[in-house]
């Protein structure tokens, strides 16, 4: 009588084909995860900037006016992160960027989730001398969900202005709103 050895297990070739094969799994599944974040931060700055819309509409209707730029009357733009000169003005960090928005018209300002704590990126308000128009940017901080043209509602102006910041093309890195008045800043 012959006895035939049963082999219960895998052999090692097996083994490593089986590791390969989830080894590039994760690694798809890591990318993909990443621009998955990337792109829900953009949604989230969307978002925020309409929140921001609103509630500056909303000051504006109770106060005749926009809100003041936070940091007193020396800066030009204001905002929660740490800025450079190379805005046309005087930048700071200011956490309360926008005065008198918290927390009747907005629970709390917003900040960039991801890229706050770069130098010249995140969010920045200016308001003009009369209080009439104001713009806020997400400056410098847009991850996949670029700004292609000027028909795009977040572009930082909404045609070519050949005299203001514009340019012949949309700045695709930043998100911007803004009211009647701030449209070339």
């Amino acid at each position: 009588m012959n006895k035939k050895l049963l082999q219960i297990g895998f052999t090692l070739l097996e083994v490593m084909v089986v590791i390969a094969i989830i080894g590039i799994l994760s690694a798809v599944v890591v990318v993909n995860y990443a621009s998955v974040k990337e792109a829900a931060r953009d949604d989230i700055r969307k978002a925020d900037l309409k929140s921001l819309q609103l509630a500056l509409k909303l000051y504006k209707a109770q106060n005749g006016v926009y809100p003041d730029a936070g940091c007193g009357e020396a800066t030009y733009w204001t905002g929660p992160g740490t800025h450079s000169n190379g805005f046309g003005g005087n930048l700071t960090d200011c956490p309360e960027y926008i005065v008198g928005l918290v927390p009747e018209f907005i629970g709390e300002l917003p900040t960039d989730p991801n890229k706050e704590s770069e130098i010249d990126k995140g969010y920045i308000y200016h308001v003009n001398g009369t209080h009439d128009a104001y713009k806020v940017l997400v400056n410098g901080s847009v991850e996949t969900k670029f700004v292609t043209s000027f028909e795009n509602e977040f572009a930082r102006c909404p045609k070519n202005y050949s005299n203001g910041w514009c340019g012949a093309v949309p700045d695709p890195s930043v998100y911007a709103i803004y009211s009647a008045g701030a449209e070339d800043w």
